[in-house]
């Protein structure tokens, strides 16, 4: 009895043809093997839809914690069917976006990740081969200081991250500003003119900080007596040199009209002072006189000094008998007259007589230490000195009526370990930059570095990038576990 059924058909070249029969046979066990690989390699109408809808609701199963609703999620996976992945229990690849999630209390971050080699060892856990993921603040979800201000965050051309905030005066109470100001003399009036501000140990032009210099402030001085004013102010070391310089008079209507009991009048001739008055001589009886003067300065005393007497119709001099006879009946203090007193530095130069009156020059340059300046300007504590021929006043602290200053702190992110780091390197106040050392060295500033998410083991923080309206901080990592929620967020609380 044959085994095998026999071959039909003839033979071509030695070789006969199989037969149909034997044709359908062999076809049977392709068919058999060809069925699942098709199964496994070629798209089944709703076999796919399928998979990927039970796929992805375990995925998203595991971003969120028991009894809380999923977070939104985009979720793709990438590597062929899944058919093949779910069968043996690894997936290829997920690309998960989660536009708005709170990561680390920071609230409204959007998440991205690329998940590869994705596996489940154990019920609540996920194992990642490996992953690069980004989490995406928008500037307007960046968490404030502690202080409690609202910073306005912002790109700068060269990539910086920009923080601009308005802080409270109490940040700005150990600055020290020193104004180098000229002083402009006008008649009684002396005006401070700021020149330039050293701020932050940088001289800076005062028209570009006009805020804190507090403009032009005009100042009257203490009047002086008339025809004489003042020269000129100029700041030293030791105080500040006030020239005075002028001459004073005495008109001769101002001149005392009675003079040891005796009426007198006053005239004036050749630069001389005649003091006239009616006297009794002996033998002689009543007859007028004229006691011819010069002015003359002794220290702080005007002298009029007798040169001759008019009496009897003659001049004579001082020596002439009938002329000592006159001036024995006069007295030395009516013919003296205190002047009043200067200050230091400043003295009476001469004294002469015309029509006008008795003048005295005086002239010379006096010393008025710092300490007659206001010790506060704007509530705040103020010391002075001079530099090179200017007034220098020092403040500390921002002036008390002057209104909030914005600062621009430009920073280059960085990250250590789990921490952002936004020190800056430069700060700009008054529309000008100053390196921020400088500024930190006196300006108490808030807290610069923030604490990131705790990440699990194998997975890192790489970088950090300034976007044109967000921060996007990268992360990196091979062979992670996830327990549940923690791609979502912070993770579960037990």
């Amino acid at each position: 009895m044959a085994v095998l059924p026999g071959f039909e058909g003839s033979t071509e070249g030695g070789r006969r043809r199989l037969g149909r029969r034997t044709r359908w046979l062999l076809c049977v066990p392709a068919l058999l093997v060809a069925g699942p690989l098709a199964v496994l390699v070629l798209p089944v109408p709703g076999l796919d839809g399928y998979l990927t809808r039970m796929a992805t609701g375990q995925v998203a199963d595991a971003l969120a914690c028991p009894g809380a609703p999923a977070p939104a999620a985009r979720i793709r996976f990438t590597g062929g069917r899944l058919l093949p992945q779910l069968l043996r229990g690894r997936l290829s690849g997920i690309e998960l976006s989660l536009p708005d999630v709170t990561v680390g209390g920071v609230r409204h971050a959007a998440f991205t990740a690329t998940l590869r080699d994705v596996s489940q060892p154990r019920p609540g856990t996920t194992h990642v081969g490996s992953m690069d993921a980004s989490i995406t603040i928008g500037f307007a979800n960046m968490p404030g200081p502690p202080d409690g201000s609202s910073p306005t965050y912002g790109r700068s051309p060269d990539g910086s991250l920009t923080i601009e905030v308005v802080p409270p005066a109490e940040v700005a109470r150990n600055v020290k500003a020193t104004m180098f100001l000229r002083l402009d003399l006008r008649g009684n009036t002396l005006t401070p003119v700021p020149q330039r501000l050293l701020l932050f140990g940088h001289l800076v032009p005062a028209a570009q900080v006009a805020t804190l210099t507090g403009g032009v402030r005009p100042q009257t001085l203490p009047p002086l007596p008339t025809g004489v004013s003042y020269k000129s102010i100029t700041p030293e070391k030791d105080g500040l040199h006030v020239a005075l310089g002028g001459v004073t008079t005495t008109a001769l209507s101002e001149l005392p009209t009675t003079v040891n009991g005796q009426t007198v009048s006053y005239d004036v001739e050749n630069g001389l002072l005649g003091i006239s008055s009616t006297r009794t001589l002996p033998l002689i009886g009543s007859i007028p006189l004229t006691i011819v003067t010069e002015p003359r300065l002794d220290g702080g005393t005007l002298t009029l000094v007798p040169r001759l007497v008019k009496v009897l119709g003659g001049n004579h001099p001082t020596d002439d008998p009938i002329a000592r006879i006159v001036l024995s009946q006069t007295r030395k203090e009516d013919f003296t007259r205190p002047l009043p007193a200067l200050p230091g530095g400043v003295r009476y130069l001469s004294a002469s007589v015309d029509a006008a009156g008795i003048k005295v020059a005086l002239g010379g340059v006096t010393v008025e230490p710092f300490s007659v300046l206001p010790a506060t300007v704007d509530g705040r504590a103020t010391t002075y000195g001079a530099a090179d021929g200017l007034l220098t006043a020092t403040a500390t602290g921002a002036p008390g009526n002057a209104p909030p200053v914005p600062i621009t702190l430009s920073t280059r992110p960085t990250i250590a370990g789990n921490t952002l780091d936004l020190t800056p390197h430069e700060i700009r106040m008054f529309g000008l930059p100053f390196p921020a050392k400088d500024v930190l060295a006196e300006v108490r500033t808030s807290v610069s570095r923030y604490p990131l998410q705790p990440l699990p083991a194998h997975l890192a923080y790489t970088g950090v990038e300034v976007l044109p309206q967000a921060l996007r901080i990268s992360l990196s990592g091979r062979d992670i576990d996830f327990a549940r929620g923690m791609l979502a967020g912070t993770g579960c609380r037990s």
